[in-house]
């Protein structure tokens, strides 16, 4: 949504960024040059937040306002209604709605359409019949261009055991049961059993971390699996991998595994929301079911011997740069959002 914002403020739309003081997505926006607004909206019935709101949207001439939680759909809507006021839209990177009436009768009449990025939500969201065809946009993130220049990480400064001759696996993100690390690692003990050269790579951090080492631990793999925590430098990372593994148990648009494509990383990912209209199965790499450790190694090994193995990595990223580019998420973005406001001057 940062880079969203501050393209869409390059081609002359003013966006101003509403968040709570001192938060990840305020240091950010700053960083990207872009205006911020304190706003503090901590539940549905947030009445400081609903007021907070109406002054951002009084001093800004506020036209539409896109939300990305389901309590801040829900005050900007009440808020809107109040005033007769802007356009609210929801963007969900992950499925925020069930089909459970409560959803259709607390959020349905605050918002005016929900943006996603993927079919897979769209889907299933037109499905429960609450809306026609056109309430949910699809618009797939974007992938910033890769600095092919990028020096790839040399994995001798924190792991001395690998060397050139080493195969290394990554996998990134957030130490947490979501991310499936849990199946990888089991993966990795015969994996490393059958080849003495596999190094399995993981860089995040989380409130799983002690669990993990204990698990690698008590497979006794302290020198074939390594949790190296965050790293803000991915690219190096990636530069400096042969394998890229997303074994997540549910996901939106993951866009670690993009990441990893855009960069010539072949991938094995489980079959989580998205995946399947982001890498093409058997071209970029391999597409699994969730937590099966067997799929995982197989997928894994099979990738590894393919002779073929860079010319997946350079089509998965021919294939990034197509079709998941930043100017074209923000032309479809920019369009849609001006056609949600000529819908409501009508």
């Amino acid at each position: 949504m940062i880079l969203a914002a501050k393209e869409l403020m390059h081609k002359g739309h003013e966006v101003v960024i509403g968040c709570r003081a001192n938060s990840i997505i305020q240091s950010r926006a700053q960083e990207a040059g872009l205006p911020v607004a304190k706003l503090n909206i901590y539940t549905d019935f947030s009445l400081v937040g609903l007021l907070q709101l109406k002054k951002i949207v009084k001093k800004h001439q506020v036209d539409l306002i896109i939300a990305c939680q389901n309590k801040d759909v829900r005050v900007a809507g009440v808020m809107s209604k109040l005033t007769k006021g802007p356009v609210i839209l929801s963007r969900q990177g992950v499925q925020l709605l069930s089909k459970s009436i409560k959803y259709k009768w607390s959020f349905l009449p605050f918002c005016d359409g929900i943006i996603t990025n993927t079919v897979t939500i769209k889907s299933e969201y037109d499905s429960y019949g609450w809306w026609g065809n056109d309430f949910v946009k699809v618009i797939h993130n974007g992938m910033p261009a890769i600095n092919d220049k990028a020096v790839p990480f040399d994995w001798q400064l924190l792991i001395p055991s690998i060397t050139s001759q080493s195969k290394i696996i990554l996998s990134t993100g957030r130490l947490a049961a979501q991310k499936g690390f849990q199946y990888l690692i089991d993966a990795a003990k015969d994996l490393t059993e059958s080849d003495k050269d596999i190094h399995f790579v993981i860089a995040g951090k989380g409130k799983l971390e002690h669990t993990l080492k204990k698990q690698i631990a008590f497979l006794q793999l302290e020198e074939r699996v390594h949790l190296i925590g965050f790293h803000s430098n991915i690219a190096a990372l990636l530069k400096a991998a042969d394998v890229f593994v997303l074994p997540s148990l549910y996901e939106g648009m993951p866009n670690s595994l993009m990441e990893a494509l855009a960069n010539g990383v072949p991938a094995v990912s489980t079959n989580v929301n998205g995946v399947s209209e982001l890498m093409i199965d058997g071209e970029h790499g391999y597409i699994i079911p969730s937590a099966d450790v067997d799929a995982l190694g197989v997928s894994i090994k099979k990738l590894l011997d393919a002779d073929n193995r860079k010319e997946m990595g350079k089509n998965a990223s021919l294939h990034v740069a197509s079709k998941f580019s930043v100017a074209k998420m923000v032309a479809e973005l920019e369009a849609h959002l001006t056609s949600r406001l000529s819908q409501k001057i009508k």
